[in-house]
């Protein structure tokens, strides 16, 4: 990944951070230093570091200059990154993340001590850390605690969620317990509906045409054209007989294998998808049916003639 050096924590023109590797701005790994070997970078992007570990090496080397006078007074400062724990990126163990530490004021609690910034745009930053979970004066401060109305109230809507859904889920089972063995006309047409009002509208569409229902665009509420197709699929169900409506239910359930993908047109159709075992289950002659539609498709796209004009050809007087 290479490193904006317009945005790094160190002055990119300092020759002396690092004496071997120098200035960054007559580097030859800088972007802008070498159009040639890096056209995109004419015009933007020309402070580009692409050596990382050099990056990377006069990173540290600002964080031990600004540490330095710490440790000649005595002090040994924490080291800390202002990325999560994830995203560690090779540090050490004793480097303490984002979430494992709070910033403090100096002496503001018993546990608070000094730290410096290892990595980011703001490497070499000294500041101050707490690291106890349990310290009184930066647990209030960073951890939102609840008042007891609250918590009564939030326990409240938590007990009211739970009934809500017990709730439900046994007038789930006592309906359960109460179907027919053979469902009735309501019970029917509320699962074929369901059903294809989940079936999205690819496959509300595949459908529509399966059936030739007439796709007429409507205005609709937020004041473009469109097609209802569960509006269609609705009329059609309530005019379907029992069998019909079983029938309807079989097809919303094959409708998805309809779908050619865009990558691959000519991928034959899956031999465990619904519609191939279907085909299967009622011996339906899937090859004879591939090559009927070759041959209309065949007829209907005959190469037309063309008809080549006779020119006169000019005599030269």
């Amino acid at each position: 990944m290479h490193l904006d050096l317009s945005h790094g924590p160190f002055n990119a023109e300092d020759d002396n951070l690092v004496p071997t590797a120098g200035s960054c701005l007559r580097c030859p790994k800088r972007t802008g230093a070498n159009p040639l070997l890096f056209p995109e970078a004419v015009g933007r992007k020309k402070s580009i570091c692409t050596d990382r570990i050099c990056f990377q090496a006069k990173v540290e080397a600002l964080v031990q200059l600004r540490v330095k006078p710490l440790e000649e007074a005595g002090e040994k400062p924490l080291r800390v990154s202002e990325a999560p724990a994830w995203q560690a990126n090779g540090h050490k163990g004793d480097v303490l993340h984002h979430g494992q530490y709070r910033a403090a004021k100096k002496a503001e609690c018993p546990h608070s001590k000094a730290a410096v910034v290892i990595d980011g745009t703001n490497a070499g930053t000294i500041l101050h850390v707490c690291r106890d979970e349990k310290c009184p004066v930066h647990m209030q401060s960073t951890r939102y605690q609840p008042t007891p109305e609250e918590r009564t109230a939030r326990a409240k809507e938590a007990l009211a969620e739970r009934v809500e859904k017990q709730t439900r889920l046994r007038i789930l089972e006592a309906v359960r317990k109460k179907l027919p063995a053979t469902l009735s006309r309501t019970d029917l047409e509320m699962v074929a509906l369901d059903y294809f009002r989940r079936l999205g509208h690819d496959n509300h569409r595949r459908i529509c045409r399966a059936y030739q229902w007439e796709e007429k665009k409507a205005k609709t509420s937020w004041g473009t054209q469109a097609v209802d197709y569960e509006g269609i699929a609705k009329k059609a169900v309530i005019a379907m007989s029992g069998t019909q409506l079983q029938h309807f239910l079989v097809v919303c359930s094959l409708a998805s294998d309809l779908y050619c993908p865009s990558y691959n047109p000519r991928q034959a159709l899956a031999k465990d998808s619904n519609l191939a075992q279907a085909a299967t289950r009622y011996k339906v002659d899937t090859a004879k049916l591939a090559n009927d539609v070759k041959t209309e498709l065949a007829k209907k796209t005959k190469p037309r003639k063309i008809q080549h004009k006779d020119k006169a050809v000019r005599k030269p007087k």
